[in-house]
């Protein structure tokens, strides 16, 4: 009764980061109100929400998933799909992604639309017109060239990569050997 009382009184942001660090999350979410753990899910990234949802019944799950924001649906369903063994199933959708055939200029105007939502912005990933990863640029790199130069001159296309598929136990040696805080 206690705990279920300082749930209803902290706001959905703070609830949202101790929910990620709780072991057994399911117990409280499930004695508050519909809304708000609707805005709890929402608010954390989408590895954790999966974690949690998975801990729910199925009833609570879908009731919940059902009134998700469809951006943030579309993030958790997505780490979802991969199975508790694969690599995907931990990874974050928070990054700033830019397309490689931009300027300087046109990569900065789109980090700074992006920053608002993304905490991840040391390191901005560069796709190509289909979506496909070429690339990274260190923000270092970015905010020290000049406005004109193409993305090119500075894109490290050596950048290291797992794709989602692959078993946890497979790549998490090689994710350890680099010194990077994120690796697409």
């Amino acid at each position: 009764p206690q705990r279920t009382k300082l749930l209803r009184v902290l706001n959905p942001d703070t609830l949202s980061t101790v929910f990620s660090y709780l072991d057994e999350p399911a117990p409280l979410l499930e004695a508050l109100d519909i809304r708000k753990a609707v805005d709890i899910i929402s608010g954390m990234e989408a590895d954790d929400a999966v974690g949690v949802l998975r801990q729910l019944s199925k009833a609570k799950r879908d009731a919940l998933l059902d009134m998700i924001p469809a951006e943030q649906k579309k993030d958790i369903l997505l780490v979802a799909s991969y199975d508790e063994d694969e690599i995907g199933s931990r990874m974050t959708t928070d990054f700033v992604s830019i397309r490689a055939d931009m300027t300087v200029r046109q990569a900065m105007k789109e980090l700074i639309r992006q920053a608002a939502d993304t905490d991840n912005i040391s390191t901005l990933y560069a796709v190509d017109a289909n979506g496909v990863l070429v690339g990274a640029i260190d923000l270092k790199e970015l905010i020290i060239a000049r406005e004109t130069t193409a993305l090119d001159d500075i894109l490290m296309t050596s950048y290291p990569y797992v794709y989602a598929d692959e078993l946890v136990e497979d790549c998490v040696e090689r994710i350890r050997a680099y010194s990077e805080d994120s690796i697409p």
